[in-house]
């Protein structure tokens, strides 16, 4: 089977209103020759926009403060969207191995080790899975925060050895992983920094089995925002706008173009390529995966 390549699409208004129906959403992504969508299913889909032979991925609805929540809520809520996945028939899911809370990220104080939140990760994927006879791909995402992020290899091997799940893997953000390195300043040293990453997982590359393709070069906002970290709002609703208005600072998600991600793509040789990015509408995403295709097909 050859890599397939898909973009991002959310359940929401923002993706869902810019498509008339299913043919105008299939003829949108197959211009740019991709085999299909990589679906968070955030909501419903009136206008029946998402159709089965689309779907190569569900990227699941994750929550990224949840060591501290009530376990049976987790499960049913990650069931929903893994049922999803089964229906239309997906070839993967997408799970963040993550733990932060609104005023963690916000603070840079963190309250657990990456090695305490892979080990309660892998137990709660062990619960969520163990018995069921799913059958896509279970990939787990790095972020930058506590967790899997790609920084440490023992880390990465310790939570692929405790997940009992046989059709296991990573989904490696390339976005995600240069928001840990406030240096890069440029595509091009990204695409070092990515394969000295690359390096030290030598052992670890077949597992990579999907990648989100991106690019973040926020460093220079987030050394500055170190320097005057805000303090988080005691209002929970206050404290969620701003987080997120700080995380959409920090992870771009923008067409990651330099000479060498084509070389990078073929290093990891994995099954999926998810073209993943934060647009305002469907022009710039077309400018996007217009950017991005042109990098990913350059040999």
């Amino acid at each position: 089977m050859g890599m397939k390549i898909s973009m991002n699409f959310s359940m929401d208004q923002d993706d869902l209103g810019r498509y008339a129906d299913a043919a105008d959403l299939r003829h949108f992504y197959e211009s740019f020759a991709l085999s299909g969508l990589e679906v968070m299913p955030l909501g419903e889909d009136p206008q029946h926009l998402v159709e089965k032979d689309m779907v190569t991925g569900v990227h699941l609805c994750c929550i990224t403060d949840w060591m501290d929540l009530d376990q049976a809520m987790l499960l049913s809520h990650y069931r929903k969207d893994l049922d999803y996945a089964r229906r239309m028939q997906a070839e993967y899911v997408v799970f963040h191995v993550t733990q932060v809370s609104y005023a963690e990220s916000l603070t840079y104080e963190m309250r657990h080790s990456d090695a305490e939140v892979v080990d309660a990760a892998a137990a709660f994927i062990n619960e969520l899975l163990d018995g069921q006879d799913y059958p896509f791909w279970f990939l787990m995402e790095n972020l930058w925060w506590p967790g899997l992020n790609m920084l440490d290899a023992d880390i990465t091997s310790r939570l692929l050895s405790k997940v009992h799940y046989e059709k296991k893997g990573i989904m490696l953000d390339t976005g995600h992983f240069m928001n840990n390195h406030y240096h890069l300043q440029t595509p091009e040293d990204a695409v070092v920094c990515l394969n000295q990453m690359l390096d030290a997982h030598e052992p670890l590359l077949p597992m990579i089995r999907g990648i989100h393709l991106n690019q973040s070069l926020s460093g220079a906002y987030m050394k500055d925002y170190l320097q005057h970290p805000l303090t988080p709002k005691d209002d929970p609703e206050a404290l969620a706008t701003q987080a997120f208005l700080h995380i959409f600072q920090i992870d771009q998600h923008r067409p990651f173009t330099a000479p060498g991600v084509r070389k990078l793509i073929d290093r990891i040789a994995p099954l999926y390529v998810t073209l993943e990015y934060i647009t305002r509408d469907r022009k710039e995403h077309a400018q996007f995966l217009k950017e991005g295709t042109e990098a990913l097909f350059c040999k």
